[in-house]
């Protein structure tokens, strides 16, 4: 990946260590498990220790951001999934029902063949 190298290798005393480094940084290492250690020897080599502390206490905001968004964006798909259900019950209860009424249907029919083949 030439972005993630040329941010790692663009890391120095004169960077930006602001939220689109932290971005970033995380963005780098969910795919990559070895990058975040890999930037954190590469800050405390420049004397830069503040920057992985002030990353740790912005992925911890951003964690308990995204936990509460994605509660809620669970709890909207459950209710959805719970419509559903309900959805596909009743449409087996009137399935059940329509097939219930052709069956009596067909029986009536045939009792009345049998009836009119014994009044004959």
């Amino acid at each position: 990946m030439p972005d993630k190298q040329s941010f790692y290798q663009e890391i120095n005393e004169t960077t930006i260590f602001d939220e689109n480094f932290h971005k970033k940084v995380y963005g780098y290492s969910v795919c990559d498990e070895s990058f975040l250690p890999t930037v954190a020897a590469k800050l405390t080599g420049i004397g830069r220790k503040d920057v992985i502390q002030a990353y740790n206490e912005w992925f911890t905001r951003w964690k308990a951001e995204d936990d509460k968004v994605m509660k809620s964006v669970a709890e909207w798909y459950m209710k959805e999934c719970d419509k559903k259900f309900e959805e596909f019950q009743k449409e087996q209860q009137e399935k059940a029902v329509e097939d219930w009424k052709q069956k009596k249907i067909a029986l009536l029919l045939e009792k009345k063949n049998l009836l009119l083949l014994t009044e004959n």
